[in-house]
């Protein structure tokens, strides 16, 4: 069955609400939430988050900044970890070149040996996350992963991996039910295990109530 991941918003007013919509999609049963690194601390974020839930991975973005001092990566980790009840998800950022994201790779294991994702969109970090990590995160939509898809899975057939490996692609907020399936569907065409999309007023109506066609608009997000 295809993983959906939750997109939440970077942002937030009312602390209450946020938490709930987390709570309600984590009920609904989404795969894992996820946030961006690019305004509140997600760290902080995800420990709320994790107070609040009890089946949703946490997914938590790891970077070379991250990675010094080690000692307060490791502390972040265990805690939220903790806090979690083991549901840390790691999602690598890439560095440079692959010897430092293999590293960086490598000391996020040591630190925390829970399942590890890769952002990567084909070229050498496609290669990298495919020895070395649990799974790969593509920068797009459907239509245009299947190569990273492809080489991630040629990889792993050439060096005989079997354990399981993820592959997440992404999708729009979706508009409605047909646009929904359509983007379900898609993803599956190129194999991918899993489906990124970001927090929308429709998404808990769609997850709860996929195959109906009423209108559930009462059943919305408090964000929206």
């Amino acid at each position: 069955m295809l993983k959906i991941g939750v997109l939440l918003p970077a942002r937030f007013s009312e602390a209450g609400d946020y938490l709930a919509d987390a709570r309600a999609l984590d009920a609904a049963g989404v795969d894992s939430l996820w946030l961006r690194d690019d305004d509140f601390d997600p760290w902080l974020v995800l420990a709320g988050i994790a107070a609040v839930t009890g089946r949703a991975r946490l997914a938590v973005s790891v970077s070379g900044r991250d990675a010094a001092p080690a000692d307060a990566l490791a502390r972040r980790l265990a805690t939220l970890d903790r806090l979690s009840r083991g549901r840390v998800l790691m999602t690598v950022v890439p560095a440079d070149g692959p010897g430092e994201t293999e590293a960086l790779i490598g000391r996020a294991r040591e630190i925390c040996p829970r399942s590890l994702l890769l952002h990567a969109n084909g070229g050498s970090h496609t290669a990298v996350g495919a020895r070395l990590a649990d799974g790969l995160v593509a920068a797009s939509e459907p239509a245009a992963c299947h190569a990273t898809f492809d080489q991630a899975r040629d990889r792993r057939a050439r060096d005989r991996l079997k354990t399981p490996f993820e592959l997440w692609t992404r999708m729009a907020p979706p508009t409605g039910r047909e646009q929904w399936r359509g983007a379900l569907a898609a993803a599956g065409a190129v194999g991918a295990t899993g489906i990124l999309v970001p927090a929308d007023p429709r998404l808990l109506d769609l997850l709860r109530n996929g195959d109906e066609e009423d209108d559930r608009s009462d059943l919305t997000l408090a964000q929206g």
